[in-house]
């Protein structure tokens, strides 16, 4: 019986007998020293000790041993091939054993990366081109959406072909010293040409891919900014003819009676055309800009030159200093302010019926500017500019006597033109009987423009005078709220009746001026 040595093999124990060591030696000794002056020696013997390691251990484990004898490391080293085989490389390809492709099997190919490997490690499993796997994995992640799930899964589960055993039986290609051999030289022979070839696949991958995209993206960007500029265009040519009508409006070729309305009144007529003018001009050259831009957006040309550019810029530097210089003309007319009382009587009465006109009194002038014939005298006209709401006031007469004061205020260059303006605005009420009928609006004599004229319409009442008041004045009287003097479920338009005292009116109902006082 032979004697039996214990070996280890890269971390593997072994029971071996004596005359099969011996020749394991002795091929090992003849891998080592073919391999010794080659760059990776180590690596190389490295892997060859761990292949043959596993082929022992799976030998044993089939035959059900502990033991290895001479006929296992024949076999074996047989399967793995000599040093002298690399001798035959340049004869005709052998068809034995060595050169018939072994069983596959699946890991990651980290060397022909793109993410993990898996697709190019399914590829030398199936024996196809990693692009064709790439190229299904991504449509069906595309379409279907669970390729990247299925890709995620089998970089976590799929183990990387790290040793040259690993990648070559990832390959299918026989685990011996010739393939080791050839491995190495084509991983030398890589090396020459690029340093990190995975990096630079995935490099050329991805700018590639990034090509495709970035050209896909700005034809879409190039279409999306066509379709832009178009609409641009169609907005400020409807803009530019509204402004158009606008500016023939407001010139005067319609009717001038109509341009009564804020901001239009604020202007002096003789400022009128060349503020018009120059807002025109401020807002029409951007737009004919924006109509260029749009149009070279379009057509990929240039539509107007340096010296068109150039005169643009300089009309409409023009309109606008012409706006700001008839613009501050016209805020220099709000500079100094001006007011103007005047007192009339009124019959007195222990009652007193206060009632709102929301029509708005025409002059003369009102009337002959809207062609209002005598016949209408009678009727009440309504309009719906809220200028010159009155603000009404409610005191104690200190003298005993009811009366009505009118302050009037307006806006001028100076004090006198301010003065002026005020004399021109004028109030009117009328009273009959008990009645006190209050017009909601102040009226301008002539053709005064807008100078912020206002009015403050101050009763003045004897005490114990008592006033009924309709629910319209609220929203003019001061210091008091109407609704405080009616029951909660009661009509906006409810008049409330109030008395006046020494502190001022109080509500003449008692149980609700103490509830109000209460609160």
């Amino acid at each position: 019986m032979n004697k039996t040595i214990i070996i280890n093999i890269n971390g593997m124990v072994f029971h071996i007998e004596e005359d099969a060591y011996e020749v394991l030696r002795s091929y090992m000794t003849d891998v080592k020293r073919h391999f010794a002056y080659s760059a990776d020696s180590d690596e190389i013997v490295t892997d060859i000790e761990n292949r043959l390691a596993e082929m022992f251990n799976e030998r044993l484990a089939d035959q059900n041993k502990q033991v290895i004898v001479l006929q296992d490391v024949t076999d074996i080293t047989a399967r793995m091939g000599s040093v002298n085989d690399f001798d035959l490389q340049d004869e005709e390809p052998s068809y034995g054993p060595q050169g018939l492709k072994t069983e596959r099997k699946l890991f990651r190919d980290t060397d022909d990366r793109i993410i993990g490997g898996v697709c190019s490690g399914i590829g030398y499993y199936f024996d196809m081109d990693a692009k064709w796997v790439r190229l299904i994995t991504f449509l069906i992640t595309l379409l279907w959406g669970t390729g990247l799930i299925v890709y995620i899964i089998l970089w976590i589960v799929l183990p990387p072909a790290r040793t040259r055993s690993e990648r070559m039986a990832m390959k299918g290609e026989p685990i011996n010293l010739q393939n080791f051999k050839k491995n190495f030289d084509e991983e030398l022979e890589s090396l020459k040409h690029q340093v990190r070839p995975g990096l630079d696949k995935t490099g050329a991958f991805l700018r590639d891919a990034g090509q495709h995209t970035g050209n896909f993206v700005l034809k879409a960007l190039n279409v999306i900014v066509k379709v832009i500029g178009a609409f641009v265009i169609f907005i400020c040519a409807l803009t530019l003819f509204s402004l158009f009508m606008g500016l023939i409006f407001a010139l005067g070729f319609l009717n001038k009676g109509e341009l009564n309305a804020f901001p239009f009144n604020v202007i002096n007529p003789e400022y009128q055309s060349p503020l018009y003018f120059s807002a025109f001009i401020i807002v029409i050259i951007p737009l004919l800009a924006l109509i260029f831009f749009g149009m070279r957006v379009i057509f990929n040309r240039k539509i107007t030159g340096r010296t068109t550019s150039f005169a643009m810029l300089i009309i409409w530097l023009t309109g606008l200093g012409m706006a700001v210089f008839y613009g501050s003309k016209v805020g220099a007319e709000f500079r100094e302010e001006a007011k103007i009382e005047q007192r009339s009587d009124i019959v007195p009465y222990p009652v007193y019926y206060l009632k709102l006109n929301p029509g708005r009194f025409f002059t003369k002038d009102d009337s002959a500017r809207y062609g209002i014939s005598s016949k209408w005298d009678k009727s009440r006209i309504k309009i719906s500019n809220d200028f010159g709401k009155i603000d009404l006031f409610i005191e104690k007469s200190e003298d005993g006597k009811s009366t009505l004061f009118k302050e009037f205020s307006a806006r001028g260059r100076d004090f006198e033109q301010a003065f002026q303006t005020a004399q021109k605005s004028g109030y009117r009420f009328v009273q009959t009987d008990s009645i006190l009928e209050l017009d909601k609006y102040l009226y301008l004599t002539g053709q005064a423009p807008f100078r912020d004229q206002e009015v403050d319409v101050t009763i003045k009442v004897p005490v114990n005078t008592r006033l009924v008041i309709d629910g319209d004045l609220n929203e003019h009287l001061h210091n008091y709220n109407l609704r405080d003097c009616l029951p909660e479920d009661s009509d906006w338009k409810t008049p409330s009746v109030w008395v006046m005292t020494a502190e001022g009116m109080k509500c003449a109902n008692d149980s609700l001026r103490v509830k109000n006082e209460n609160r």
